[in-house]
């Protein structure tokens, strides 16, 4: 992880970026005296020993006992939670408002969890950072910038990632406290650090072992579903960017969503995502229900064995075809068991372990069930793979969006403009020709990119891409198509268009999940992936998927997946 991540730093300073806007305008001081941050009531229990004043990059959870804080450290968490609040919040949604749940739901949380304020402020001290780097890479060559790279300088930053760390390395030590006890680790509060250390994570590198955390998340929610008393509802928007992140993840990085709808007990083709979850995501929610199953396809067309959808007979008790295991009050859902039943059967030995990264490898057990699977079982996987590819192009193809039902979908309080409305079916329409393009590349795994089939896909994820206002807020959710059509683009100019969609994503955002991913477009557009190397795996070698950017990323040895939001 560290050389990938002094790669990616070295390729940060080969690009020149727009300014960084919101980054020399915000100066909140660090003594400002609204809420005492880091004074929460004791919700969240810290051991006697100290941190680290300069952690390694990657730490040990098992190795670290943590804090009491350092009070330095206290001193600038205002600073931090104001900068979250009033320079990230707005960013992390499509239209921002009063009831943005990164603001005041995440917040309302913070106030009685320091687990979710050391993430929160571990989050906003590495969006500083990477803007500070993108802002010194702009207009400046390696000459310039060495020379105004003072040693002041040098010192400051690593002050400032030492306390990142800090608060990143306390987050996941209370968060693993409160996972230890059967009651907290049901609580909103620990899927809400959960969600902004994922968070911290695309804003670190975009590299992470997201597969375990969201293995984890699993774990959680089915701890929260089998809980005798149901837990709020409040929550059922990180449920849902779960779901989504998670969805995502799976179709570039060769495996199955995890949070399907076999997980939430529903028929495939329900929805799993919320009326109104486009302001989060900035995938229409109908697109969403195909999008979800990319990862699956993937692994059919590898003849790769997949879960078992449920069947009419297993249903039964359960949400409707159309319903969303999330949308609503889901009380029927859960089963409650007795006390000892659950600690017994899901605590005991193998609770979620968070390690900062990503969760610990022994909760995937599905990893165990699949390689049980006799060999008969592939012999029907041709058949099931067309089958289920057929439903995802036919829908896929059929898919209209309704700005009608978008609106109504909207939370209170929240109103789109004409602009804002017609730039979320543009980025819907990106997302659903880059789907397209995924079952097309799918469907013929041979098939040169330069092919009409391929070109006229990319052209049309690049055309809706680049129809977007400008400056839109809608942008930032273009990673995903953007990452797809980039693969198979042959075509240097709009090679061009998605480089610098990247770039200006990552410098308004300051996530560097958009420098990972263009650093692998990059190799892939200068031939390192090869066009048909090796599609469809090698005898003898593992076995690979049809698309090129898995030359590029993962591979034998490595337990990190990429993220494209």
């Amino acid at each position: 992880m560290d050389s990938i991540e002094a790669h990616l730093s070295n390729r940060l300073m080969e690009y020149e970026p727009l300014a960084t806007p919101g980054l020399e305008s915000y100066n909140t001081s660090a003594h400002a005296d609204r809420h005492s941050w880091g004074q929460s009531p004791d919700k969240d229990s810290t051991s006697s020993h100290g941190v680290p004043e300069h952690p390694p990059p990657w730490p040990s959870v098992r190795d670290q006992p943590t804090p009491p804080v350092n009070p330095d450290l206290i001193v600038k968490m205002q600073f931090y939670m104001e900068y979250y609040e009033n320079v990230m919040c707005p960013g992390m949604v499509f239209i921002d408002g009063p009831n943005n749940p990164f603001r005041d739901h995440i917040l309302s949380l913070a106030a009685n969890s320091r687990s979710l304020q050391h993430a929160i402020c571990a989050l906003a001290a590495c969006n500083l950072r990477m803007k500070r780097k993108l802002s010194l890479a702009c207009g400046q060559d390696d000459k310039e910038q060495n020379l105004s790279h003072s040693m002041p300088d040098i010192q400051s930053d690593q002050r400032t990632l030492s306390e990142e760390y800090q608060h990143r390395n306390l987050a996941v030590h209370l968060l693993n406290e409160q996972l230890n006890d059967p009651t907290k680790a049901r609580g909103d509060a620990v899927l809400a650090t959960i969600l902004l250390l994922c968070h911290y994570r695309m804003a670190e590198s975009g590299i992470a072992k997201f597969h375990t955390q969201f293995a984890g998340v699993k774990k959680i929610l089915g701890l929260r579903k089998s809980s005798p008393y149901p837990p709020s509802r409040d929550s059922a928007w990180m449920e849902a960017l779960f779901t989504y992140f998670d969805a995502i993840s799976a179709s570039i990085n060769e495996r199955e969503a995890q949070l399907n709808t076999s997980f939430y007990g529903v028929m495939p083709d329900a929805h799993l995502l919320p009326p109104g979850a486009e302001n989060l995501v900035g995938c229409d929610r109908e697109l969403f229900r195909t999008i979800i199953k990319l990862g699956r396809l993937n692994i059919l067309s590898q003849n790769r064995p997949v879960q078992n959808l449920l069947s009419p007979s297993t249903s039964r008790g359960n949400p409707s075809r159309s319903q969303s295991p999330l949308e609503s009050s889901i009380g029927h859902l859960y089963k409650p068991q007795h006390p000892h039943h659950i600690k017994g059967d899901i605590f005991a030995n193998h609770h979620p372990r968070f390690d900062g990264i990503g969760f610990r490898k022994n909760l995937d057990e599905e990893q165990i069930l699949v390689s049980s699977l006799s060999s008969a079982a592939y012999d029907d996987h041709r058949s099931t793979f067309w089958r289920e590819w057929k439903d995802a192009r036919i829908a896929l193809q059929s898919w209209e969006f309704d700005a009608q039902r978008v609106l109504a979908s909207l939370s209170d309080g929240l109103s789109a403009t004409h602009a804002q409305v017609r730039d979320l079916g543009s980025l819907s329409e990106a997302f659903r020709y880059a789907a397209l393009l995924y079952t097309e590349r799918l469907a013929s795994p041979n098939v040169p990119s330069a092919h009409n089939n391929f070109r006229n896909l990319v052209s049309e994820v690049v055309y809706y891409a680049t129809s977007l206002e400008a400056g839109s807020s809608a942008e930032k959710f273009l990673l995903w198509p953007l990452f797809v059509a980039g693969s198979e683009c042959v075509n240097e100019m709009q090679q061009g268009i998605v480089r610098t969609k990247c770039r200006d994503i990552m410098t308004r955002s300051g996530y560097m999940n958009n420098l990972a991913a263009l650093d692998v477009l990059e190799r892939l557009w200068t031939g390192e992936g090869g066009d048909q190397q090796g599609r469809g795996g090698e005898p003898g070698l593992m076995r690979r998927g049809p698309f090129s950017w898995t030359r590029c990323i993962g591979g034998p040895g490595v337990e990190v997946e990429w993220i494209m939001f």
